[in-house]
């Protein structure tokens, strides 16, 4: 038993000198694991920086686009004022009713411009699935083919996003000609 308690010394005490081979080691491992996770320790606090920075952004978009649905229903009513002042396009001028609706519409369209809600301007452009609503597609002589002919419902968009598209009819081109 002595022999052990012997054996079982030297090893503790080979262990303990920081001096020998074994001390070496266990340093250059020490530095290894602390390089790690300094590493590591990097990498979470880049990621938790990301997922602030991340958060901050959907909360700024979310706030952005927040009255988008709001908008959406207002604009059935500015629909309706237009349809109203196109109707009353053959009355008088100087009609003092007529004259209320468009003042009600021009502040309308001011308010929806200070909300940076502007229309989309589609006839005579190119027709682009991203802002268009293709209703119809009829020959034209006067438009080449893809070219929005005329607009059914006026899109918008708010802060450069559609949120709700132009409804048109757009030219397929020129008519065929017809067979004899």
């Amino acid at each position: 038993m002595q022999d052990e308690e012997v054996r079982t010394g030297e090893e503790t005490a080979a262990d303990a000198a920081p001096d020998g081979a074994a001390g070496v080691d266990e340093l250059a491992a020490a530095q290894q694991a602390r390089a790690e996770l300094e590493d590591k320790n990097l990498r979470l606090m880049a990621e938790l920086r990301n997922t602030v920075q991340r958060a901050a952004r959907e909360r700024e978009e979310s706030l952005r686009y927040a009255e988008a649905d709001f908008a959406r229903e207002l604009l059935i009513v500015l629909d309706d004022l237009e349809r109203t002042l196109a109707a009353a396009g053959d009355a008088r001028s100087d009609d003092p009713l007529l004259s209320g609706v468009r003042l009600v519409y021009e502040q309308f369209l001011k308010v929806l411009r200070a909300r940076h809600i502007e229309p989309i301007v589609a006839v005579g452009e190119p027709f682009d699935p991203a802002l268009h609503e293709a209703m119809l597609q009829q020959p034209s002589t006067e438009h080449p083919a893809g070219t929005v002919m005329q607009e059914l419902a006026r899109g918008y968009t708010m802060h450069s996003r559609v949120i709700r598209p132009t409804r048109v009819i757009v030219s397929s081109g020129p008519p065929a000609p017809a067979e004899p």
